[in-house]
């Protein structure tokens, strides 16, 4: 704690920092009991606890995660030091989706339990992204409708591939859609990715699969037609929008250049205005990546989020206090996009 305090005092002083509320829309809160269910499992995914960390095993990927990523108390204390007024909890690494079948709808129903337990614990604190099994289209959609409608969740959160099956599969098509009939975000996380070919080395796949993946993810959504059929459907691709900023112009002239392959729709517009339509958020590793993506995707579309208790949490403000932007642009990075978004005015 005593570090924390001081490696944020020195850049939390009125010349570097407007007095601005911070909504973190990326933040982990995992459920013990799920994690505990997974520990011993002869198939995957399994989990192990040892040395502080919870090594959870997947295919493709095997996933080190702190322990604090349980510690409630823990992260209460961290986001007071780190100025964060509002959360969106999500439970992050390993989904539950990874389970399959009953099983899978089962544990996310009792993952977002759980969370709205500790939202009710703290009112006016936290809300959560609701979890989504995907063992059946008919309980996936009964859940996200339970979310929003019964714990007040404020949107759902999607891997960036389901059980290593691409996003754009048409049985997941009717959950996506109900999430736009019913007005909230979706809110994509990478998980182990759909190809690990030269990135056998475990640093590689969270380095570069989990960004190429959702960044996949969200290309496949856009050329399925989705966006055309849910036109209201708000997605956020995470960690500054993958390589979407940076690709986007190519990836738009090549899918609009070319003629939908077999089975697929031809879409109303042209890819850019698709892309335009995308959230992401601050969670980088470098001033220069946030501030290519602000110059790419504009101030309106980009949300505050930290990433805790992973990776580069303790730079979150210090990128966006260094962002070559305005003040007022710099309020809504913070919080006034959380807050359209999230119906929390």
């Amino acid at each position: 704690m005593h570090v924390l305090a001081t490696f944020l005092s020195k850049r939390r002083t009125p010349q570097t920092r407007e007095n601005f509320m911070r909504i973190d829309v990326h933040t982990h809160l995992f459920f013990a009991d799920f994690i505990q269910h997974l520990q011993g499992r002869s198939s995957l995914p399994n989990t192990v606890i040892e040395g502080g960390k919870i090594i959870t095993c997947m295919p493709n990927f095997r996933h080190v995660a702190p322990a604090k990523s349980l510690d409630l108390e823990e992260k209460l204390r961290e986001e007071e030091v780190m100025g964060i007024d509002f959360s969106v909890l999500s439970h992050g690494l390993p989904g539950p989706e990874l389970l399959g079948g009953s099983e899978a709808d089962d544990w996310a129903a009792r993952i977002n339990d759980y969370l709205a337990s500790v939202v009710e614990k703290y009112p006016g604190r936290f809300v959560a992204w609701g979890s989504i099994g995907f063992g059946s289209p008919e309980r996936s959609i009964a859940e996200v409708e339970r979310c929003i409608r019964q714990l007040g969740f404020k949107g759902i959160q999607v891997f960036s591939n389901i059980k290593q099956k691409v996003l754009d599969s048409p049985e997941f098509m009717p959950v996506y859609q109900h999430v736009a009939k019913l007005g909230v975000p979706m809110n994509m996380h990478p998980t182990a990715p759909l190809n690990i070919v030269g990135m056998d080395k475990s640093p590689l796949v969270p380095g570069m699969g989990f960004i190429y993946d959702t960044s996949l993810g969200a290309a496949r959504l856009i050329r399925s037609g989705l966006f055309d059929e849910a036109p209201d459907l708000k997605l956020i691709v995470p960690h500054v929008g993958g390589i979407l900023p940076y690709l986007g112009g190519r990836i738009a002239k090549t899918i609009d250049a070319s003629p939908p392959a077999p089975g697929q729709p031809k879409l109303a517009h042209p890819v850019s205005h698709y892309l335009d339509k995308l959230y992401v958020d601050t969670v980088a590793h470098s001033i220069e990546a946030l501030e290519f993506c602000y110059r790419q995707v504009g101030a309106e579309r980009i949300l505050y989020g930290t990433d805790h208790p992973f990776a580069n949490y303790l730079e979150a403000a210090t990128y966006v206090e260094q962002l070559h932007c305005t003040a007022a642009e710099r309020e809504l990075i913070y919080h006034g996009n959380a807050e359209r978004l999230l119906g929390l005015t």
